[in-house]
């Protein structure tokens, strides 16, 4: 079997609890061996703000044919899956320098994270590239998310003819810009993608079917404004409604084969 499509960990995890971001922390999610990280107070209430406010001066773009609508900021590789890789790599300059109109106002989370991740776990971090020709990828979505249906993110199934589709592991970091006063919880299961689960995908959706984690462990990360959330992507997972408005700036952080870390959207 290709090394991508391995199944990682099927056992329990460890804790059901948050768990704080160090060196054996990160290497214990990237083998799924714990449901998440959290790096509580990532940004102060100040920063949070001052970023809200420049995500409402830009204003969000909504998904075409997406339910229940999910607004952003930024572009991903997921909407040129079917398409020319080129169209992808010809507007993240314009993504980027809308991510740094906001960031401006305040701070960049991305370069925060990365600066953390090289303290923490490598240094070699970086932001993905494609090759030569195409360059870098984008990092940085900016997204207004109500609910979100039962998925997984993995470049191995998304992007199999492009370089991030060569990693080994993937995860996904969110900081809560704007946290819901009540709900938006996003269910993280221990339940790995396989190829085979593609039949469980409903038609004409990005969900799955229920079955495929009725019985498996849940973690419930609970979204706290300013904090940061990191969880293996290619686990089951999920956004609840809340009450209220849930704003994140996220990307994937992927494992190369020679170890590198690398981000996109």
């Amino acid at each position: 079997m290709n090394e991508k499509f391995s199944m990682l960990r099927a056992t329990k995890w460890q804790t059901l609890n948050d768990c704080e971001m160090n060196y054996q922390n990160f290497q214990a999610l990237l083998r799924n061996e714990i449901p998440s990280i959290r790096i509580s107070k990532f940004a102060s209430s100040e920063e949070c703000n001052k970023l809200a406010l420049a995500i409402e001066k830009v204003g969000f773009d909504f998904y075409k044919n997406v339910e229940p609508p999910i607004g952003r900021i930024g572009i991903t590789q997921f909407e040129y899956i079917n398409r020319d890789k080129r169209g992808y790599f010809d507007a993240v300059e314009k993504a980027n320098e809308t991510y740094n109109r906001v960031t401006s106002l305040s701070f960049d989370p991305l370069k925060r994270l990365a600066t953390i991740l090289r303290q923490n776990v490598s240094s070699k971090v970086q932001i993905a590239c494609e090759n030569e020709v195409y360059g870098y990828y984008f990092a940085g979505l900016i997204r207004h998310i109500n609910i979100a249906l039962l998925h997984i993110d993995f470049a191995g199934l998304d992007a199999p003819d492009w370089e991030i589709g060569n990693i080994t592991s993937q995860l996904v970091w969110n900081i809560y810009v704007k946290a819901p006063s009540q709900g938006g919880v996003c269910k993280v299961y221990n339940r790995q993608w396989q190829p085979e689960d593609e039949k469980y995908k409903t038609p004409g959706s990005y969900g799955y079917d229920r079955t495929l984690v009725a019985t498996r462990e849940v973690k419930h990360n609970i979204p706290l404004t300013g904090d940061v959330v990191i969880f293996n992507s290619r686990n089951f997972h999920e956004v609840l409604p809340g009450i209220g408005e849930r704003i994140t700036i996220s990307s994937f952080i992927g494992k190369m084969p020679g170890g590198d870390l690398v981000f996109w959207s």
